[in-house]
């Protein structure tokens, strides 16, 4: 099994990390490969545009799904958005680690789509990467009371949707860490002992 753990948070010492950890340390004791990217730590340029593409030009002006498509049939994608395509090929199950900012993605994780999903290799007619399994594992800054957590598997249930189920991958289910700002030092280390059972579930299907 190979597996390749995506986090976009700014700080390494958050709850986000901590979750990201208990990943690696999972995957890692059953054998799987495992693959990560930091996006914070690797700077990871959140904006797509010509500079993705190296040597591509078009007279009516710059249209980033023609570049995209060019740039994979000629090998001349920038060296960032390579390294994540062919990890994206190598793996099995893709986790995508990050905290719920005004419901949807951080805008580095929303980059990260933009570049690395691209026409042609991800999705439209004749896309190259085969689907695979994808998580997401998040935080959220509200309590975990039925309403909120009812509203929040909804908005997150339409970030899958939107985005890789559109692509035809198969949606693991998320699991979410609710409200962990207000949670004290014994709550936060339940929830880390929540996820791992997660992920051991997932193992085990």
């Amino acid at each position: 099994m190979r597996v390749h753990l995506i986090v976009a948070h700014p700080e390494e010492k958050s709850f986000n990390f901590a979750l990201h950890q208990i990943a690696k340390q999972t995957f890692n004791e059953f054998g799987a490969v495992v693959t990560e990217s930091n996006l914070y730590a690797e700077q990871f340029d959140a904006v797509a545009g010509s500079k993705d593409v190296m040597g591509f030009s078009e007279p009516s002006g710059f249209n980033l799904a023609k570049a995209q498509r060019y740039a994979l049939d000629n090998g001349i994608f920038c060296e960032q958005i390579k390294q994540e395509q062919q990890n994206l090929i190598a793996c099995d199950l893709l986790i995508l680690q990050f905290p719920l900012w005004w419901w949807s993605f951080p805008a580095i994780l929303k980059g990260w789509i933009d570049r690395v999903l691209t026409s042609g290799f991800a999705y439209g007619q004749g896309a190259i990467l085969a689907p695979k399994k994808v998580m997401y594992s998040i935080t959220t800054g509200g309590a975990a009371n039925q309403d909120e957590m009812a509203y929040y598997k909804g908005k997150i249930d339409g970030l899958y949707q939107d985005v890789f189920g559109f692509i035809g991958w198969e949606i693991v289910p998320p699991f979410i860490a609710h409200g962990v700002q207000q949670k004290s030092h014994k709550a936060r280390q339940l929830i880390l002992q929540d996820y791992q059972s997660h992920l051991n579930t997932i193992l085990r299907h």
